[in-house]
């Protein structure tokens, strides 16, 4: 599977450890795709969730259902980046948006500090 960034894919982040997120979850892939392209054996992901809170602040990012090819709306948990093998990866959903993209890029660089 040719892993790219701005998509989303279904990843297997079991097992649940501490604030890891587990189980097969969509995540969208922030790692430059230099570096996917090179063959690293991991890609820095975004994982998401369904348990939504609102006033969030920083850390999560909202995304409605359908954009990137999501069933149900759900957060980017922006302050759990996280690096996980290729191997991990089970599925392609879709592309996220440039827009959320762009947001993600700015939060990502304050939460950073870049």
């Amino acid at each position: 599977m040719e892993i790219q960034r701005g998509h989303l894919y279904v990843i297997d982040f079991n097992p649940r450890v501490r604030t890891k997120p587990g189980k097969l979850r969509p995540a969208v892939v922030l790692q430059s795709d230099m570096v996917n392209e090179a063959g690293y054996p991991s890609t820095i992901v975004i994982p998401t969730t369904t348990r939504l809170v609102e006033n969030p602040g920083i850390l999560r990012l909202r995304m409605r259902r359908g954009e990137g090819g999501l069933a149900r709306e759900s957060d980017l948990l922006l302050g759990q980046l996280i690096a996980v093998a290729n191997e991990s990866f089970r599925q392609e959903i879709g592309i996220s948006p440039d827009h959320l993209m762009e947001e993600l890029e700015k939060r990502v660089r304050i939460i950073l500090g870049l």
